[in-house]
């Protein structure tokens, strides 16, 4: 099973929930909130990729009066979106290839997501398209830098060892048995972090120069960096462009 297919079958099971009540609305993602919303007028249209069921953050600019649309790869996170929030634009599609007009959203982000995503290049590129002119692009990817995250990354993969698939197998029969939780019995590394040099090479290949580096410090306070490099001591990164006039991109 690939990851596109985790997405579509699987991942819906456990996310919604484990969304609201385990990570709710943190301060990080307020203050992402806060920072496209202090950039970006009141009344734009904007699009979340990886919208699942619209909240924290759809939900939280549809009532600061955007136009706000999603897009999700799960129709079934995307028929409880519709569900609790209609207001939301939302439809199924896939993240690498954006069924929206070029130049059509004053402001596209993705959160929470890029390591989902097989290829963030293309996310990257999609992005870029349908962002007009003066619009705002920004998405936070996972450091593979940081030593956390690198673990983590390594443990997931290593789960693949007979040892550690037996764990997994434990695990989804306990489930089972307890009633507590959806067994998963599909390995698949669902996420996938990002090493920041692989951004900024790929930002220079499609011409793009203009653009900045949030680091997520540990108590979830954002700071807008200039600098471009590894920023081992972070997990979290946040890129943000702000797209030139000059600056046309097309469907490939």
């Amino acid at each position: 099973m690939d990851r596109k297919a985790y997405y579509k079958q699987i991942f819906h099971k456990s996310w919604a929930t484990r969304r609201n009540e385990a990570h709710g609305f943190s301060e990080y993602d307020k203050n992402l909130c806060c920072y496209i919303s202090e950039r970006v007028p009141s009344g734009e249209k904007i699009l979340e990729v990886a919208v699942g069921t619209g909240y924290p953050f759809a939900d939280f600019f549809q009532r600061a009066g955007y136009s706000v649309y999603g897009i999700d790869i799960s129709s079934d996170l995307i028929q409880e979106c519709r569900r609790i929030n209609p207001n939301i634009n939302c439809i199924v599609g896939d993240a690498e290839d954006l069924p929206y007009a070029n130049s059509y959203f004053g402001c596209t982000y993705c959160f929470h997501s890029t390591w989902c995503i097989p290829d963030i290049n293309k996310l990257i590129n999609e992005m870029l398209r349908v962002t007009k002119s003066s619009g705002l692009i920004i998405f936070d990817t996972l450091n593979r830098h940081a030593r956390q995250i690198e673990e983590g990354y390594r443990w997931n993969l290593a789960e693949r060892r007979i040892g550690r698939s037996l764990i997994r197998y434990g695990k989804n029969v306990a489930k089972i048995i307890l009633r507590r939780g959806t067994p998963v019995w599909h390995f698949v590394v669902h996420q996938v972090p990002t090493y920041p040099e692989e951004i900024y090479k790929h930002f220079k290949e499609v011409g793009i120069t203009d653009y900045s580096v949030m680091i997520k410090r540990d108590d979830d306070s954002l700071e807008l960096t200039s600098e471009k490099k590894s920023f081992e001591e972070y997990s979290r990164l946040i890129f943000v462009v702000r797209k030139s006039v000059k600056e046309t991109f097309k469907r490939e």
